[in-house]
């Protein structure tokens, strides 16, 4: 009796242990668009997919959604937990999907907006223009009390003590930044748009160090980048000459040309070094 008592309680000690497990999550990414540019709709890429730049991250207690390109229409909103979108710019590749995920308009789902390229008002000022009349039929900032804007430096001082965000500026036609998440030990870096430039490698490579996962701006092939100076987009040999030195564990190319055919990155695809990885609509990591 005694020994059967002692089984249980070893047995709902396990339980216990697996329990705090599924709730001790680590970092969870879930990619709702990664294409460049325009969004692409063709038999030719339906692998990798054709949807604009959407990241989601999923912690024990947050939602962080990076950037709001046309995969933010797939997004499905998190009930228990707070949800932020941090933008990265302001090209519509990156907020066209916006208004376009239908539970933005139940107003039970708070968003957080924010950006640290631009402080808050000028950044609620640029989204609320762009989805506006006469480019949009609403305005949806003054139409939907759920979007929220909040500085990013306030967004930081709300994180838990387990919990951090952090920034840098990037190389992109009208600015763009870079975000960095980091729950425990475990760190997310996303690289998206930048065109690399030898005086950003080293503040760079700083800042990804080591990075669990790091999401690159690989858009051109070397050959293309020659003739693409100044349009604010890196190639794919440059990441892997990059993590030469910022040693990340694992790099997903993202940010693929719209004219870029399934064959085509399928084609280098297979060149890869090992610890990287194509992007591909609906594709999910533990990070």
């Amino acid at each position: 009796m005694f020994l059967n008592h002692i089984i249980r309680r070893e047995n709902k000690n396990a339980v216990i242990n697996t329990v705090n497990k599924w709730f001790e999550l680590n970092m969870k990414l879930s990619i709702h668009g990664c294409r460049g540019s325009i969004a692409t709709s063709s038999s030719i890429t339906k692998k990798y997919g054709g949807n604009t730049s959407c990241f989601e991250i999923r912690t024990d207690n947050h939602q962080f959604i990076f950037d709001a390109g046309s995969g933010f229409q797939n997004i499905e909103f998190s009930k228990n937990t707070v949800t932020y979108l941090l933008l990265s710019h302001f090209h519509h590749d990156h907020i066209q999907g916006l208004p376009f995920n239908s539970q933005l308009f139940d107003i039970k789902n708070e968003v957080i907006v924010s950006s640290d390229l631009f402080d808050i008002e000028t950044v609620k000022t640029t989204v609320q223009e762009y989805f506006s009349p006469p480019y949009f039929p609403i305005d949806i900032v003054s139409s939907l009390p759920n979007i929220k804007f909040l500085p990013f430096k306030d967004i930081q001082k709300q994180l838990e003590a387990n919990l951090s965000l952090e920034s840098i500026e990037l190389n992109h036609p009208g600015g763009s930044t870079g975000y960095k998440l980091t729950q425990k030990e475990s760190s997310f870096v996303y690289l998206c748009d930048n065109e690399f430039a030898e005086d950003q490698r080293e503040p760079l490579a700083a800042f990804s160090e080591n990075a669990d996962l790091l999401v690159w701006d690989g858009m051109f092939t070397e050959n293309e980048l020659a003739g693409k100076k100044g349009w604010g987009h890196s190639s794919i040999k440059e990441a892997i000459d990059f993590n030469t030195e910022a040693n990340c564990k694992k790099i997903l190319i993202s940010h693929h040309a719209p004219h870029r055919s399934d064959k085509e990155l399928d084609q280098i695809a297979d060149n890869l070094p090992e610890s990287f990885t194509l992007a591909s609509d609906g594709l999910e990591i533990e990070v």
